[in-house]
């Protein structure tokens, strides 16, 4: 029986923080890039060439800053694809994934194969692109299906890992790692399964079936924050939130009611070219004496009540810096956005530093948990149908929570009748010279991909308001992910 798969790591990258990364190759001859899970994507993202092009002037450490390993003895821009023999395009794409908080652009799709640690994988979608609202690459977790048309297709990769025997199910346990803690402790990202020494006592949610955009989906009942500038209060008052834990962007999208207690009580400053909350140097370093502690208490309703779990977090999860292309310079962030509604609300990568998901699909659960300190030898713990069936299931990845366990059929029903709809679905896909994106060659690629209008982005019509630009005014510096609307009608993410 197939164990479950503990995933590599890289080092440490990022433009909007410091993140533990994890090691995928693509293509023949392998070429090897660091990233970042994605709850929300399917496939595999890799910056290309132009990006840096664009971006830096083909800087020589662009492409490693974007988690491109050296290739051929030669320091790599991105992906090449006319570099592969085993590329096969399939064509040209907008981009569901992040379209929801303002990253818009398109991205060549194509066949190639793809590897995780020592097994390799064929014939499996991977997206090239060069937008740099995601600035390393993307690992997708989510199990639906890409659907390009009605005769192209290709399983996600948790999909293909476990249907080539890789991985004994469809369950993930993930926790983002933490630079300020120790020596820098690197992420856990387990594939069929989950690491029972980093979870601790959790909370059980259902998966949102009905919105896999928002698939792990829960309520954000209330922060208290002590040490502030202003003492120990509460920053959530009358609001309601409801939000999707999201690893694809950095921040917390919240209310503006909300952001507005965050700016008071840390000395935040509004920057609204970049939609960002920064601090000056010496805010900084007053907040770090300060030492300040975020307690969340996360539920499975929007108001108080309900089962609930609480995690806190010290300001240092939360004490970020962001560089090019968002701000010209290295620059102090808060990991704070302004959603302009419910649906861009968001729990993102910087709350997994101190937290701990396990998700199970085919049992239609999840768990979040505060994330363990106390022993970091790994102890990868298997799940698979059998477990499920005897119950180990529920005392591992669901803790003991009965009533996961008993919704879990009706849930498991819904994704499969989900993936099923999203098969049948006409992909609406971007017309664009379909002659040159058969072709294998990287011009052809990187034209294709260059037009101004597709890598500066393009208006979010159903968000009204301008979610910023980066220092240099070139494009929409925004998370990813949520768009997802239609994630499964193209490539488009099936994009995300």
């Amino acid at each position: 029986m197939a164990k479950a798969l503990s995933l590599t790591t890289g080092g440490w990258l990022g433009n909007d923080g410091s993140w533990s990364t994890f090691l995928v190759q693509a293509g023949r001859p392998a070429q090897t890039f660091a990233v970042l899970p994605a709850i929300q994507a399917q496939n595999v993202w890799l910056p290309i060439a132009e990006g840096c092009i664009r971006w830096q002037g083909a800087a020589s450490s662009c492409g490693g800053s974007r988690g491109a390993a050296p290739f051929q003895q030669r320091l790599s821009p991105g992906f090449q694809a006319n570099m592969s023999s085993t590329w096969n395009a399939i064509g040209l794409y907008e981009l569901e994934l992040g379209k929801n908080y303002g990253i818009t652009g398109s991205g060549l799709f194509g066949f190639d194969g793809v590897g995780l640690d020592n097994l390799t994988m064929e014939k499996l979608a991977v997206t090239a692109y060069a937008l740099p609202g995601f600035w390393v690459g993307q690992l997708g977790l989510s199990p639906l299906p890409l659907n390009f048309s009605e005769t192209i297709s290709s399983p996600s990769l948790i999909s293909a890992l476990k249907d080539e025997g890789h991985i004994p199910s469809l369950v993930f346990g993930y926790q983002a790692g933490a630079s300020y803690r120790e020596t820098k402790v690197s992420a856990s990202l387990i594939l069929g399964g989950y690491d029972r020494s980093r979870s601790s006592e959790p909370l059980t949610v259902g998966i949102n079936t009905a919105d896999m955009a928002r698939s792990l989906t829960v309520g954000l009942q209330d922060i208290v924050v002590t040490n502030t500038l202003k003492g120990t209060l509460s920053l959530i008052e009358n609001e309601r939130i409801l939000a999707p834990i999201d690893s694809s962007v950095p921040e917390l999208w919240l209310p503006k009611s909300v952001c507005d207690r965050f700016e008071s009580v840390f000395g935040l400053e509004y920057h609204d070219r970049t939609a960002r909350y920064v601090l000056t140097d010496s805010a900084r370093n007053r907040l770090r004496e300060l030492n300040p502690t975020l307690t969340f208490t996360i539920g499975t309703n929007a108001v108080t009540g309900g089962n609930t779990t609480v995690i806190q977090i010290p300001y240092a999860a939360f004490d970020l810096q962001a560089g090019y292309p968002i701000f010209a310079n290295a620059t102090n962030y808060f990991p704070i956005r302004r959603a302009d509604n419910e649906s861009q609300y968001a729990i993102g990568r910087a709350f997994l530093q101190e937290a701990y998901i396990g998700v199970d699909y085919e049992s239609g659960i999840f768990n979040v948990s505060a994330a363990r300190w106390d022993d970091l030898d790994p102890n990868i713990i298997t799940i698979s149908n059998e477990d499920r069936d005897a119950g180990a299931a529920r005392d591992g990845l669901s803790g003991g929570a009965i009533a996961g366990i008993v919704i879990s059929s009706v849930t498991a029903i819904a994704l499969c009748i989900l993936c099923t709809w999203f098969l049948v679905l006409k992909p609406r896909r971007k017309r664009r010279q379909s002659t040159a994106l058969v072709e294998a060659d990287e011009k052809v690629a990187r034209d294709a991909l260059h037009p101004a209008p597709e890598l500066t982005g393009v208006t979010v019509h159903e968000l009204p308001a301008k979610h910023g630009h980066n220092e240099l005014g070139e494009v929409k510096i925004v998370p990813e992910l949520g768009g997802e609307e239609h994630v499964h009608e193209l490539p488009s993410e099936c994009v995300r």
